[in-house]
């Protein structure tokens, strides 16, 4: 009876489990310099999210409905990420505050997530187009191990782009479902607004090659059916990621921020100088430098493909060889992309916001990792899990020799050092801790630091006259008294221009709410009426945009809900 017991519990895990628990272990093998308490996670772009995340934390502790504002941030005066930048990497590393860990480990704990995640997306990916578990473990390790993710996870410390890591295979799984199951099981919908809410960069170049392999599979537009379940997807991903996009649209239209300015994120000489040679495709020199190798498991994998595509001519019609095929090219393609003999600056502004072409290792990981994988099982013929697990020591052994390319502090760092948030000074360079580079700054504010650097915490009178009796400003909130106002006074309250901050007047036994506009120094301005004696409150609740938008998107998040459980119900 005991050995019974055993053999049904070495089959279920043989059966089930195996692929689980080999990408775990890939998993936590790429993630062990992450439980060094001297991983540099300052580095480059580390010490922007860690900032990120502790103003984000503050917001939600003040009570914004909207966390949107870092009131200690830019000397006290506000400032926002959150308008501008994909929320995902903002609020879901919180969640692990809730069992007292520092914001650098929240950080370390969601990154070790993303990588098991992204593992378990090229998982099923690939076990969708192959239909074969082994293959789909391969491929899945391959990800892991891609040598450009460890650039992103340790050296450029690019959380949000790593994050991307996890939806890409889901939006490929799910055109592919619509496309040749006619399965409209929403996973396309599910990966495609993670990348939204993730990066907004690598989710536009997604949706650019996903509509290639839409064309490349032009035929099968032509069923309406399959026409209907894509829209049906694009408009949830409209729909659901409206709390981003409206509120960030909105801003654009009210006034000049820096990060829409051209030229501003687009920085051409910036692309050119980070084109890379040839040769780094392949080495890597151990100077601390990043990573931007193929890997020695990919190239090998490659070098078969000649063969490979020979052997698998009598599946050329299948949905599997397309996207075989459109893979391999694609792949390929996204590596010459960021070579220097590419002629990168020449395209499109839009598509230099990419800014470093660099950032095209990413789909050719991805991309790669599914035609090595199948690659390599098609060659071996027989090929069964115990040579997976080979290749897995093999991938491990092989990244130990990027271990010198990881930056390691002397000692353990305090990240409360960071904490009131970094003050501007006139000796602060291009980039700033939790401002980056200063891009979420209105320009007439950028344009005018030295005015952040010296403006006092007053309401200021610049037109008219007003005596100020009584102030008091906490955060996002000021209460102020002022007394013998002329008609025509202007006031600049100590905020930096965002939407959102309502503004009341007290005064004369009536309340107002007054419109607020931007001074030159890109500050909140407001009008005041004329009146003996008025109260003005200031706080922040959001725009009724932001507050719509929410709406749509919960009840967007909600009919997804639904149409997927209803969808797994009718399947069944």
């Amino acid at each position: 009876m005991y050995k019974d017991l055993v053999n049904r519990l070495n089959n279920i895990i043989s059966k089930k489990y195996v692929p689980i628990i080999i990408i775990l272990v890939a998993s936590i093998f790429v993630s062990i310099p992450l439980l060094s308490d001297k991983l540099n996670m300052l580095y480059d772009d580390g010490v922007q999210h860690i900032c990120r995340l502790m103003g984000t934390f503050q917001s939600i502790v003040e009570g914004q409905t909207f966390p949107v504002i870092m009131s200690n941030f830019a000397n006290g005066f506000g400032y926002s990420w959150n308008l501008f930048y994909s929320p995902v990497t903002a609020y879901i590393p919180l969640i692990f505050k809730i069992i007292g860990v520092s914001f650098t480990n929240c950080i370390k704990i969601f990154m070790f997530l993303v990588v098991f995640l992204s593992g378990l997306s090229m998982y099923f990916f690939t076990k969708k187009v192959t239909k074969n578990d082994i293959v789909s473990t391969l491929a899945a390790i391959i990800y892991i191990f891609a040598p450009y993710r460890l650039t992103d996870m340790y050296i450029r410390n690019a959380i949000a782009e790593l994050t991307s890591f996890i939806f890409l295979p889901m939006v490929f799984m799910g055109i592919y479902n619509i496309l040749n199951e006619k399965k409209n099981d929403y996973i396309l919908a599910i990966g495609a607004i993670g990348l939204i809410l993730t990066h907004l960069i690598i989710g536009m170049y997604t949706a650019i090659i996903s509509f290639i392999y839409l064309l490349v599979n032009y035929k099968k537009l032509k069923d309406i059916e399959i026409i209907k379940k894509l829209a049906i997807n694009i408009l949830l991903i409209i729909v659901i990621t409206s709390f981003f996009w409206a509120p960030l649209l909105e801003h654009k239209l009210a006034t000049e921020y820096e990060v829409f300015k051209e030229g501003r994120m687009e920085r051409t000489e910036v692309l050119v100088a980070y084109k890379l040679g040839f040769s780094e495709l392949f080495v890597t020199m151990q100077n601390g430098g990043m990573i931007y190798e193929i890997g020695w498991v990919s190239v090998i994998g490659l070098v078969l493909t000649p063969i490979v595509v020979k052997k698998l001519k009598e599946h050329k019609s299948t949905p599997f060889y397309k996207m075989y095929l459109f893979s391999l090219i694609t792949g390929i393609i996204c590596l010459f992309m960021t070579l220097k003999i590419f002629p990168f600056e020449k395209l499109p502004a839009i598509l230099k916001m990419l800014q470093f072409s660099f950032r095209l290792l990413e789909f050719s990981s991805f991309f790669l990792a599914f035609v090595v994988a199948v690659n390599i099982a098609v060659i071996s013929k027989k090929i069964k899990m115990s040579d997976v697990l080979i290749l897995l020591v093999i991938l491990m052994i092989l990244t130990l020799f990027y271990v010198g390319n990881l930056h390691f502090l002397e000692e353990k760092y305090d990240e409360n050092r960071l904490w009131p948030a970094v003050k501007v000074t006139k000796d602060t360079g291009r980039v700033h801790a939790g401002l980056a580079s200063f891009e979420y700054l209105p320009s007439k504010a950028f344009e005018n630091r030295s005015y952040i650097e010296t403006r006092s915490q007053d309401v200021l009178v610049l037109e008219g006259n007003a005596t100020i009796e009584k102030q008091e400003k906490e955060n996002t909130n000021l209460y102020c008294e002022l007394v013998n106002i002329t008609e025509g006074t202007k006031i600049e309250l100590p905020y930096i221009y965002y939407l959102g901050y309502k503004v009341t007047l007290n005064g004369n036994g009536e309340k107002i709410n007054l419109k607020t506009f931007e001074t030159e120094n890109g500050f909140i301005g407001v009008n005041l009426p004329q009146m003996e004696r008025g109260a003005i409150t200031v706080e922040y609740e959001g725009t009724t945009i932001m507050k719509v938008s929410s709406m749509v998107s919960i009840i967007g998040i909600c009919i997804l809900g639904y149409m997927y459980i209803k969808n797994k119900k009718d399947r069944k």
